[in-house]
């Protein structure tokens, strides 16, 4: 692999950045107020599914990190503590209730974001925050017969996903919103991954400049290769993306403020192996929030995945 043409490939990645950057507090809830926050969006699920009682007909089972609430006619949510996110599914099989056709991109969109304004799922951003669509999925099926013969694709689900904002400057991680419908309309799956901002200003920081960013996110990358496998040719490099932004620890982690970190995703292909890296590096001198290790109960700064 070659480290520099990563690294100047990285640097010169067209991304907005700011020459400062506040940190801010995140707001916390306890567990009666995260339950609370469940039943509201149980609540607007089961208003838009002719399903008033949805939320009041759950069996609600506590644990130490997450509560499971198995609810009417087998649909499910998930509570994480650490965190206050929520997943809901619900019960349709996943060839039940598909498109009738291939709607236009731009139509599914329309249908996602439509969804999400009766859902109100921009109060999920609280005060200080906004929410905004994407990115569109779709999820399509096909089938052949014995001869090889195929059917047409049809299309089972569309998945819109929503990027939570504080400030102007976009919250990464996994999508902060993301709102998965069948065919018939329903709402088949929404994972809710938003930690409000409150209005306290804990510091305003200096962004560091963009090529020491990637410099860092190189040589983490170098040391997570090791230097005892087999080296890369030079290229092994098939994408390197760059991004800026405040970072969410993820669901099952708790978390105290909103600090800015640069981001990269780096994908590597050898041979019949292809390798997806996601590497972080705070993007301020002082560290105001730990990005943990590879292997660490936490945001790997090394995570990595087989395509």
């Amino acid at each position: 692999m070659d480290a520099q043409l990563l690294t100047q490939g990285l640097a010169s990645s067209a991304i907005s950045l700011p020459a400062t950057a506040d940190i801010i507090a995140v707001q916390q809830f306890s567990l009666d107020e995260t339950r609370a926050r469940a039943r509201h969006l149980l609540a607007a699920i089961a208003m838009q599914t002719e399903d008033e009682c949805m939320s009041d007909r759950g069996d609600w089972v506590p644990g130490d990190e997450q509560t499971v609430v198995q609810l009417a006619q087998g649909a499910r949510a998930v509570l994480h503590h650490a965190s206050g996110a929520i997943e809901y599914a619900s019960a349709l099989a996943p060839l039940e209730a598909m498109f009738k056709q291939v709607d236009e991109k731009e139509a599914l969109i329309r249908l996602v974001q439509e969804k999400a304004k009766k859902l109100n799922l921009a109060e999920w951003a609280g005060d200080q925050g906004s929410i905004a669509f994407e990115r569109l999925f779709q999820m399509k099926a096909q089938g052949a017969d014995k001869s090889g013969k195929t059917s047409q694709v049809a299309l089972s689900r569309v998945v819109g996903a929503f990027r939570h904002s504080v400030g102007g400057i976009p919250v990464l991680g996994a999508a902060s919103l993301a709102l998965r419908l069948a065919g018939n309309g329903a709402v088949d799956a929404l994972s809710v991954q938003v930690r409000p901002a409150t209005a306290e200003r804990i510091d305003t920081a200096k962004i560091i400049a963009q090529e020491l960013a990637a410099q860092q996110l190189v040589q983490q990358l170098v040391s997570l290769l090791g230097a005892g496998r087999e080296q890369l040719p030079g290229d092994a490099i098939e994408s390197a993306v760059l991004y800026f932004g405040y970072l969410d620890l993820g669901k099952r982690k708790a978390q105290q403020l909103l600090a800015p970190a640069f981001v990269a995703q780096v994908v590597l292909r050898h041979k019949l192996e292809k390798q997806a890296y996601v590497l972080a590096v705070p993007a301020t001198e002082k560290t105001y929030q730990p990005i943990f290790s590879r292997g660490d109960d936490g945001l790997a700064t090394g995570a990595r995945g087989r395509c």
